[in-house]
């Protein structure tokens, strides 16, 4: 069968069942609303096609070529698109479903109107310089993906599987991650501005020189991760694991880590003015040299810790346990100690 005649049937109402069609040329047809099941198209070449509407449901579609393709509501479900090419398409309303992507070149696309890939494995996949607006991938595999030059705008991820990935250049606004797992990713010197991240794995990433304002990282673990000279003014740190992190010079103005664990974190010259450190664990941590003008330290623990040199003009003390801890060079005794009417408050909503 040649391609002109697949158009023609699919336009007379015909399904496709476990049909070969590699190597076929469907270049610049009309196959919208064609519906294809355990179908073989590999090698095929889609260019200037019109795919509107399809459905490949179970379909082989190794190494095809759909540069231009129109693939607007198009539906991929549990197919095979090893190696295909998506370059310089625009998409709307697409949606990968179940499907092994794994090295999928979508460079150079524009995603619109919540394109989705569930479940999809994009090992190796390409979206250099393309345009990742409202997209949401779902519970995908995503090791060794380019993300170089491209814009990520309110894209969502939940629960995805990240390792090795290039963020070269790569742009995240308003983004949100979920549960996902990132592993010695290097976000250095990145605009992350208002990017969240959600109960998340992100241990022994690097996030130096970072822009952080308004970020998110609640529930997340950072064991082990460097924030050296990043932006971190309103970020949220609530119950975030930060042990043996470094926050070395980092300005984190009125940012917010009640509940965290910061054990053996490093704080040196940083700027925490006005930040909210209620009931933090930073037992043998260090704060030498650090501004915790306003901050509050009600309830933290912080025995065994270095607070040499620390400006700790009004930080807010109360019943916080600094057993041990070094206060050489620092001006304590401007701070703000355990406030007797609070801890009667406190004690008498225990009984």
């Amino acid at each position: 069968m040649t391609g002109e005649e697949l158009s023609k049937k699919i336009k007379s109402g015909e399904f496709f069942h476990e049909e070969d069609f590699s190597g076929m040329d469907c270049k610049g047809l009309d196959l919208s609303g064609g519906v294809f099941s355990e179908v073989c198209f590999d090698n095929c070449d889609f260019t200037g096609a019109k795919l509107k509407e399809a459905i490949f449901n179970n379909c082989s579609i190794k190494n095809a070529i759909f540069f231009q393709a129109n693939l607007n509501e198009t539906n991929f479900i549990k197919c095979n698109l090893e190696k295909a090419g998506f370059k310089g398409i625009s998409y709307e309303f697409i949606k990968f479903i179940g499907s092994e992507m794994v090295q999928a070149d979508f460079s150079n696309s524009k995603f619109e109107g919540m394109c989705v890939f569930s479940d999809a494995n994009l090992d190796g996949a390409s979206f250099i310089n393309s345009n990742l607006a409202t997209t949401v991938f779902n519970s995908c595999k995503m090791q060794n993906v380019n993300f170089s030059e491209a814009v990520l705008y309110k894209a969502v991820f939940y629960e995805c599987e990240f390792e090795n990935n290039n963020f070269l250049k790569t742009s995240i606004h308003l983004s949100g991650f979920f549960n996902a797992i990132f592993e010695e990713t290097n976000f250095s010197d990145m605009d992350l501005t208002q990017v969240q991240f959600y109960n998340s794995k992100l241990n022994n990433c690097d996030f130096s020189g970072a822009k952080l304002k308004q970020s998110g990282f609640i529930q997340s673990s950072l064991k082990g991760s460097k924030f050296d000279n990043a932006y971190l003014e309103y970020a949220n740190f609530y119950e975030a694991k930060l042990s043996e992190a470094s926050f070395i010079n980092a300005y984190m103005k009125m940012a917010t880590m009640q509940k965290s664990q910061l054990l053996k974190t490093n704080f040196t010259s940083a700027n925490l003015y006005q930040a909210q450190m209620e009931e933090v664990a930073a037992e043998n941590s260090i704060f030498e040299g650090a501004d915790l003008t306003y901050a509050d330290l009600s309830h933290a623990s912080i025995k065994n810790s270095n607070f040499s040199n620390a400006n700790m003009f009004m930080a807010n003390m109360h019943e916080a346990d600094d057993e041990n801890t070094v206060w050489r060079g620092s001006n304590k005794t401007l701070a703000r100690g355990t406030d007797q009417d609070r801890l009667k408050s406190e004690q008498w909503g225990k009984q």
